[in-house]
């Protein structure tokens, strides 16, 4: 485990690996060209990035390299090559969401610790023992975990735990969402979310950016953070600025240090701090995510989705071509203010200077949106920004090393430095007695203290020197030159790793186990039923031969098996720490099934850890993109199948080792949040509890896509849904391939929505005979999409 809590930045280009290394990060983390999940970040090329690794490790800040996208089986094959330059610097670690990397990494490369992102969304103890188990050494958890889930995760299992302290939150619980992929065709999960979160939303007569969630600042909870034995402190921000990111780095090391030093009272720097960080980028404010809270609309940024700036007066007269406006915070010259008007924003460049209770008289424009009182907001603070340039991105960082020197007549002069238990040695010319004119101790002392130009600084400096002594100033700045050169080389040089064995991914595919596909068992037809009416209407259908049941309806399981259908379990969409005794039942329940479905990674922990080996569906949402992923599954849970990838083109399903089940119809999951939309902007669900039974509530968003919301109040998470279906049904003879292995599910649909479904597929793809007699029927399904299997994803 780390010896203090380790700050990590973001950097997406090397300015702002500069900014986090001098505003005395301990680590960055970063994207490579390939395969990371900001695509649109500044990212590095090979040979950037290798220089990084040695710049960072010179300083002795660590550098993870994120990795964490899904890959198809053409990228995955790509992955050695492109990681092994990196993998020989000595990069630190790789931060993983795909099992199939993380396969092919530990198969490579077993001396590369793997980190668990965010995108799993482990939420308990058995999501952390798995990863744990798999080789990981660092998780980071969902987000929406409070403070005292992830301190009793941390009590129970030896893993180093990383959280978000800072910056922008995800609206979904990270890795689930679809919602920008089936919205606007980019994938959150292949790096390239279009931030649907961020948009404006329609709920009956309100429309606020509902879904978009205020930044995080922890900086006043630091030190039960520390307390509660986080490792790493993890700012979010890799699209950010270079002046972000030092502010950030430095703010929160500053605090960290103060805290461990024994100063518990930090409430007046943190509080000094943020107002500091409040102007550099916010919104809506900052919030403390939901490390002491469950979720709520004071966690929202409604109004407004980008950086609200902080509030500098209102406007107190107008006089064409001026506006007065009355200060409440001093400005400055360059600074950017917004006039909040009544038909828009007015943005200005301030001109003049200006003090808090004084007014300050700018030329304006759009004086339609202009009135008296309208509040002015800075959202850019160009005095603040220059002093961050100034005293922290261009304060280059120093190295401190201790130094000795020996000079003796008739001997070699020589030069020690040493950094901790890391040391150099290097030896010059030989000394002689001087003739006239003897270099003096406090001569050659100063020359070896002039480190200019480097990344190092000489504090302390012993010495053993004769008297008399001549030597040339030129060669004691030569020793003291080659000593620094070669304890950066020592620095960088002793983390960089030995070539790897002639191994590559092919060997890794060579070794993918052959066994059986859930295709060659003919498993049939399955439906997911998640309300009683879906059960009251597909108990009637026999030629489906598997019913997956939601959890909150697992009563009507025994029903379902005594009618003759195989019957499995669908286990929560989130398995959190604090409701594992809610689920204290759980593995009892499990066995009274013919099998389970597993949502998430936890599911997949719990069910290893209580020795359940009968029949597992891995869902979509457990991503099978590649061969390795699907071979990491199996040889953790022995009689596995899968729910295809919704981001997968059938093509691309088709290419995979196995079959996995094909869904031919359902309305997709884009989002499962902890925050509520019910509790937020319609009545809330304390008056009503709602599992998966209560009222649908429909989003609308600003080009009229359509969202349906659903509440799961016991677990206290919401599900949302993409407003038309996913459907083939239409695909008439070409179903017939298909219809031994596919997947139907019903979620929002009313009973006779779900009615209608089964008897079409029942008479017109199967041709079975109707329960009610009926000679015919017509597809139901008339507004649909196809989702990406046909035009996919990038």
């Amino acid at each position: 485990m780390l010896s203090k809590t380790e700050i990590l930045a973001p950097a997406g280009n090397m300015d702002a690996v500069r900014a986090a290394v001098n505003g005395h990060a301990d680590a960055v983390y970063l994207g490579g060209s390939l395969f990371s999940a900001r695509a649109f970040a500044g990212n590095f090329d090979e040979k950037e990035l290798l220089e990084t690794i040695d710049y960072c490790h010179t300083f002795d800040v660590k550098v993870y390299m994120a990795v964490n996208t899904l890959l198809k089986n053409d990228e995955i094959k790509r992955l050695p090559d492109y990681l092994e330059p990196y993998y020989r610097e000595g990069v630190d670690g790789i931060i993983v969401q795909d099992m199939g990397v993380a396969g092919a990494i530990s198969g490579c490369f077993p001396d590369l610790p793997l980190h668990g992102s965010t995108q799993l969304s482990v939420s308990s103890e058995y999501g952390a023992a798995f990863l744990k188990s798999i080789g990981m050494t660092r998780f980071v958890p969902s987000r929406e975990l409070s403070l005292d889930e992830i301190r009793s995760i941390k009590s129970k299992i030896d893993i180093e735990v990383e959280t978000f302290v800072h910056g922008a939150m995800c609206y979904c619980y990270s890795g689930r969402c679809l919602m920008s992929s089936y919205a606007g065709g980019r994938s959150g999960n292949r790096g390239r979310c279009a931030q649907p979160c961020r948009k404006r939303y329609q709920l009956e007569d309100q429309r606020a950016y509902m879904l978009s969630l205020k930044d995080m600042c922890m900086l006043s909870d630091i030190g039960r953070l520390i307390d509660a034995g986080i490792d790493s402190f993890k700012i979010e921000g890799r699209m950010k600025k270079p002046e972000y990111v030092a502010a950030t780095s430095y703010v929160y090391s500053e605090l960290r240090d103060e805290y461990l030093s024994g100063c518990k009272n930090l409430s007046r720097q943190a509080a000094k701090y943020e107002n500091m960080l409040r102007d550099i980028y916010n919104r809506g404010g900052f919030c403390s995510g939901y490390y002491f809270t469950g979720n709520g609309r004071q966690m929202m940024a409604d109004d407004r989705p980008n950086h609200t700036g902080v509030k500098v007066g209102k406007v107190s007269g107008i006089q064409k071509p001026y506006i007065n406006i009355k200060l409440s915070m001093d400005v400055h010259p360059g600074d950017i203010i917004e006039i909040r008007g009544r038909q828009g924003d007015v943005e200005l460049t301030c001109g003049a200077e200006g003090s808090a209770g004084k007014s300050v008289r700018l030329k304006g424009k759009l004086f339609q949106n202009i009135a008296v009182g309208s509040q002015v907001y800075r959202t850019r603070n160009n005095a603040l920004l220059n002093d961050i340039q100034k005293n922290i991105i261009e304060r280059d960082r120093k190295v401190q090393l201790k130094a000795d020197v020996r000079a003796k007549i008739g001997e070699k002069m020589s030069l020690s430095l040493s950094l901790g238990s890391m040391k150099v040695y290097a030896e010059g010319s030989e000394c002689i007695a001087a003739l006239n004119k003897p270099v003096t101790e406090s001569q050659i002392i100063e020359k070896i203290r002039k480190t200019g130009g480097t990344q190092f600084e000489i504090t302390d400096v012993t010495s053993d020197i004769d008297e008399g002594i001549f030597a040339q100033i030129s060669a004691i700045n030569n020793l003291r030159r080659q000593s620094l050169e070669d304890m950066k080389d020592l620095l960088i040089n002793c983390k960089k790793r030995n070539p790897r064995d002639a191994r590559n991914t092919e060997d890794i595919y060579r070794n993918v186990s052959e066994r059986k596909k859930w295709s060659d068992r003919h498993p049939g037809i399955t439906v997911l039923a998640s309300t009683a009416e879906h059960v009251n209407i597909i108990k009637n259908y026999k030629w489906v031969s598997n019913v997956i049941v939601d959890y909150n309806i697992k009563q009507y399981g025994g029903e379902l098996k005594e009618q003759g259908f195989k019957v499995f379990i669908a286990l929560p969409e989130v398995l959190r720490q604090r409701k594992l005794k809610t689920y204290s039942d759980m593995t009892a329940a499990i066995n009274e099934f013919d099998g389970v479905m597993i949502r998430n990674m936890d599911e997949l922990g719990y069910i290893i850890e209580n020795g359940y080996s009968g029949p597992v569906i891995a869902d979509a949402g457990l991503y099978v993109y590649n061969d390795i992923a699907c071979d990491f599954y199996r040889e953790h849970t022995e009689d596995v199948s899968f729910v295809a990838s919704q981001e997968l083109t059938l093509d691309e399903i088709k290419n995979l080792s196995v079959e996995p089940a094909l869904k031919i119809y359902g309305h997709q999951k884009v989002m499962v949040t902890a925050n509520c939309i019910s509790g937020n902007y319609k009545h809330g669900c304390a008056d009503k509890k709602m599992d998966g039974t209560g009222d649908v509530l429909r989003l609308t968003d600003d080009i009229g896509n359509v969202f349906y919301v659903r509440n799961y109040c016991s677990d206290c998470y919401n599900v949302l849904y993409n407003g038309v279906p996913t459907s083939l049904l239409d695909e008439g003879d070409e179903l017939n391939d298909i219809m031994d292995d596919c997947y139907i599910e019903f979620t929002i649909e009313n009973a006779d929505m779900v009615k209608n479904i089964m008897d079409h597929i029942g008479k017109n793809i199967l041709g079975q005979e109707l329960p009610d007699g009926r000679d015919t029927v017509k597809n139901p399904v008339k507004d649909y999409t196809r989702g990406h299997y046909y035009k996919g994803i990038d």
